[in-house]
């Protein structure tokens, strides 16, 4: 009797101490913002790569690794067996994230959870039994010391990295400039294994708004994730924060907006494809998406903006952002009548009223888009005819008759350095020609080569007497650039250009090894600034914005 007390007492205590256990807190605050690695996401990932989901990062190989074989002995565990038949009852792309925004440390799901995720997922008892599943699989394998102990130098690094990297970046300032000043809370949550979405949440507790926004990352340096804000980064923490300011003004108007669902059927293929299978959804994503244009447009160069976001915007069929940043222009211009976000929300819907037909297939067919749409590649600098079917051209418009009369002997002794066969024409000779069946090599400045002037601004990169841009604003003097192009005559031929922001450093580019082995190349007195090469989102080509 004394022995089975005894055993009853250490149960009990074994219980106490499992039902107790807490996890460290992996946090960093930065200019406002809390980023975290929190573990309900990773324990959720965990059992997620159990079940074979596809949407794991192609990074961080060795944290998959070793989660994959510190907890193989569980994958017969009920969890990753209740987690598949949520999944299958209809979970959407977004469902599980804020599923686990909605669990407690103790893995019981607070009272606030959404309706639409509860029905998504199979009802109540469904989520019930997946939150208990995952407090037992933590239980049972001891996720807890995986967290807390065997992965805390990793997790420690990855925020000691984050914080470096974030230290300048303003976005709750940002962001309260834009909407409003508001009583909020800002965390990011660092999602270290899953790669399939991001995703922005805004929560209600006691007065207070939580704004979340989940980002993962394709970067890794010595295999461990890198969080840094590049173009694609602060876009994205912009507009996963923005919807916490958009949509809880905006959903107020559902009946009214669902009168002009028909704007939705010339996009649908579209957007049904990015999982934007509703009107309204579509509504909160076009707002904030010009939002966020608006708002980097303030804080970085408008043409670095539209080289690439707003290029990207468009691939992707978001087709109305255009009337939807003038309509928000005037909300800029006007804040004393129009003191936050939310007063301005009546005044925007309208902005649909303006939408036409003929505005509708002018986007859809604008001719940057649909040229680009098939290239499988753009060429390299190096990828042109060295024959009489490549045409050297010249500039004849440069300020400087001496460098523009240096810049014509160098571009011929370039020229035969590749073959006597390629033609050297001038840029008023090129005008007057038919050049669809030529590769063209361009010398000059923009402003100085009558033919780069007329085409240079479908590029993805831009040169002034400022700087170059390219995936960021490199000022300087001095600057040189050489990039390529398809060419606007036929997108099977090259468009290759030698530039600078003056003449008379359009020189001596074969002293140069690296010059023409990316897609850009910017330099001074020949010596790399910056390189890189253009990737393909959504159907268009622009330089990398995840660097």
């Amino acid at each position: 009797m004394k022995i089975s007390i005894q055993i009853l007492i250490i149960l009990i205590l074994s219980l106490e101490s499992a039902s107790s256990q807490t996890f460290n807190a992996y946090v960093t605050m930065v200019n406002g913002i809390e980023y975290r690695i929190d573990p309900r996401i990773e324990l959720f990932n965990i059992v997620a790569m159990q079940i074979g989901h596809s949407g794991m990062t192609l990074s961080n190989i060795p944290y998959k690794q070793q989660a994959l074989k510190r907890f193989s002995d569980y994958q017969a565990h009920p969890a990753p067996k209740v987690l598949r038949e949520t999944w299958e009852k209809g979970w959407g792309i977004d469902d599980p994230m804020f599923f686990l925004l909605y669990l407690n440390e103790d893995f019981s799901i607070k009272e606030e959870l959404d309706t639409d995720i509860i029905t998504r997922g199979g009802g109540k008892e469904q989520l019930e039994s997946l939150a208990a599943s995952l407090k037992e699989y933590a239980e049972a394998s001891d996720f807890y010391s995986f967290f807390n102990d065997e992965q805390k130098d990793f997790y420690e690094q990855v925020l000691f990295q984050t914080r470096y990297n974030f230290r300048s970046f303003e976005a709750v300032d940002v962001l309260e400039n834009f909407y409003g000043k508001g009583n909020g809370k800002y965390t990011v949550m660092l999602n270290l294994i899953s790669d399939y979405g991001n995703f922005g949440k805004i929560m209600e507790l006691g007065g207070v708004s939580l704004f979340y926004a989940i980002i993962s990352t394709p970067l890794a340096s010595g295999d461990v994730p890198v969080f840094k804000p590049n173009l694609s980064t602060q876009e994205l923490i912009l507009h996963e924060f923005s919807h916490g300011f958009v949509n809880p003004q905006v959903n107020p108007f559902s009946d009214r907006l669902s009168g002009y669902s028909p704007l939705y059927g010339p996009i649908e293929q579209a957007m049904k494809s990015q999982a934007y299978h509703h009107w309204h959804t579509v509504v909160n994503e076009h707002v904030v998406r010009a939002a966020v244009l608006e708002m980097l447009s303030q804080e970085l160069p408008e043409i670095l903006v539209r080289n690439t976001l707003y290029r990207k915007e468009m691939g992707r069929q978001f087709i109305y952002i255009d009337k939807i940043r003038e309509k928000l222009a005037g909300y800029q211009q006007n804040r004393e009548v129009y003191p936050s976000f939310k007063d301005f929300v009546p005044e925007l819907i309208t902005v649909f009223d303006e939408i036409t037909p003929d505005y509708i297939t002018g986007r859809i067919n604008e001719p940057l888009l649909v040229e680009m749409a098939g290239n499988k590649k753009i060429p390299k600098p190096y990828d042109f005819q060295k024959d009489s079917t490549t045409f050297f051209i010249v500039g004849t418009k440069e300020p400087d008759p001496i460098a523009q009369q240096e810049m014509h002997a160098f571009a011929d002794e370039y020229r035969q350095m590749f073959s006597k066969d390629i033609r050297f024409l001038t840029d008023e000779e090129a005008l007057e020609m038919d050049l669809k069946n030529h590769d063209l090599v361009l010398f000059g400045t923009v402003e100085g080569n009558l033919l780069l002037k007329k085409h240079m601004s479908n590029l993805p990169i831009s040169i002034s007497e400022k700087g170059v841009v390219t995936n960021r604003f490199i000022e300087g003097e001095d600057l040189q650039l050489v990039t390529s192009w398809i060419s606007p005559y036929n997108k099977e031929k090259s468009f290759i250009v030698y530039t600078a922001q003056k003449t008379k450093n359009i020189k001596n580019f074969y002293h140069s090894m690296h010059k023409d082995q990316f897609h850009y190349w910017v330099a001074k007195d020949l010596i790399t600034i910056d390189k890189g090469d253009y990737k393909k989102y959504w159907n268009i080509w622009m330089v990398d914005i995840f660097e």
